[in-house]
């Protein structure tokens, strides 16, 4: 009996410990607890399982079932792990892409400056920085990519935005840092930022995230969504809002959307994303043209699109087309009406040439006047 006791006695206290954490900050932050996000030696591959061929390649640690969203909106799932190889397969998306990708907020009309959302930025691993710019990879007391979040800042407040950019590294990089954040992402949503953006850069060969965007060389930047909480699907189309409106106003500059375990502090609200900004062997310069494109993307999903002329122009032509339909409609109406009156096509005839006989007979009387008049003066 005591055997039995002591056999079950681990799992009931796992199942108790588990019923208490349950919807408990500890739930819901326990990968970012206990299993480090990224990979401290190399980095992973994505391949298709169709035919080998590359997907994405990513410093974060990858699982099975975590999935990716690539630049042609083609979805993959991974399936099975070797080693550092993540087989996925190609999957029918159970959403369609973002729509009209306006916000789920109506935060402001178009040009309304005064109920733009107020934004928050943040670095989980603040020590991270851009070897050709930096000279080094990392910086234990704030990285290069602050100066990136700098940036980012800088961008959004010259369209409006109240921003509030925290420089803290939350060092060390280790899997404590994401505790350490979620005390800074905390304070961003109490202090009333509707938006969160945590900034990190990867950790891959540079060509992963090279990119020339309108005749710039930009870094790409991965969007990152936690599937571990309870926010994963709001902040999923979050990020598919995002990368619609970057593929229409500056193609190529989204990588992708990738969906992988962790929570990444996104428990806290359903507008937060991880954003990674380019790869350690980036330069840093690349990645702030990046974000302060990505500015222009945040202000069109608040906003929406501003009218161009061609825009204002078309409008124009369509609503004289409508007020043309409309006096036509009209007229067809009392044409119609007219006939029912008269209570035959013959009498309908008549009446209607007696009626232009007569009004054309005063225009006529009225400009014989008009002309004898200029001739007595």
């Amino acid at each position: 009996m005591k055997a039995i006791h002591k056999r079950w006695l681990v799992p009931v206290l796992i199942l108790l410990l588990g019923a208490f954490a349950a919807g408990s900050e500890a739930a819901e932050n326990f990968f970012d607890l206990f299993n480090l996000t990224e990979s401290i030696d190399g980095y992973y591959t994505m391949k298709d399982l169709k035919d080998g061929s590359p997907v994405l390649r990513t410093a974060r640690i990858l699982h099975v079932g975590d999935e990716f969203i690539d630049e042609q909106n083609r979805h993959f799932r991974v399936v099975k792990l070797e080693e550092k190889t993540a087989w996925a397969e190609q999957v029918e998306s159970s959403r369609s892409p973002a729509g009209d990708a306006q916000a789920p907020l109506a935060y402001a009309a178009a040009g309304d400056e005064k109920k733009k959302p107020s934004i928050g930025i943040y670095h989980t691993h603040g020590a991270e920085s851009y070897v050709p710019t930096d000279g080094t990879e990392t910086i234990d007391q704030g990285g290069g990519i602050l100066k990136v979040g700098d940036t980012l800042a800088r961008a959004l407040e010259e369209k409006g935005f109240d921003v509030n950019h925290v420089r803290e590294p939350h060092t060390p990089h280790d899997a404590g840092a994401y505790q350490r954040s979620r005390r800074t992402a905390k304070k961003l949503l109490a202090q009333g930022d509707d938006i969160i953006f945590d900034v990190h850069r990867d950790a891959v060969p540079p060509e992963e995230y090279e990119e020339e965007v309108e005749g710039e060389e930009v870094t790409k930047i991965l969007l990152v969504v936690g599937q571990q909480n309870q926010n994963a699907a709001n902040n999923r189309d979050f990020a598919l809002k995002l990368k619609e409106i970057a593929d229409r106003e500056h193609p190529g500059l989204i990588k992708g959307i990738l969906g992988a375990q962790g929570n990444y502090n996104q428990d806290l609200t359903s507008q937060g994303i991880l954003l990674e900004v380019g790869a350690h062997e980036n330069r840093r310069e690349e990645a702030e043209r990046a974000v302060a494109l990505f500015a222009d993307v945040v202000e069109i999903y608040v906003t929406g699109p501003a009218a161009s002329p061609d825009d204002a122009a078309q409008s124009s032509r369509l609503s004289l087309s409508s007020v043309l339909k409309v006096i036509l409609l009209l007229a067809a109406a009392l044409l119609a009406y007219l006939l029912i009156a008269s209570g035959s096509l013959a009498e309908f005839k008549r009446k209607i040439s007696s009626f232009f006989q007569r009004e054309f007979a005063d225009l006529r009387n009225f400009s014989r006047r008009d002309r004898g008049g200029r001739k007595d003066e």
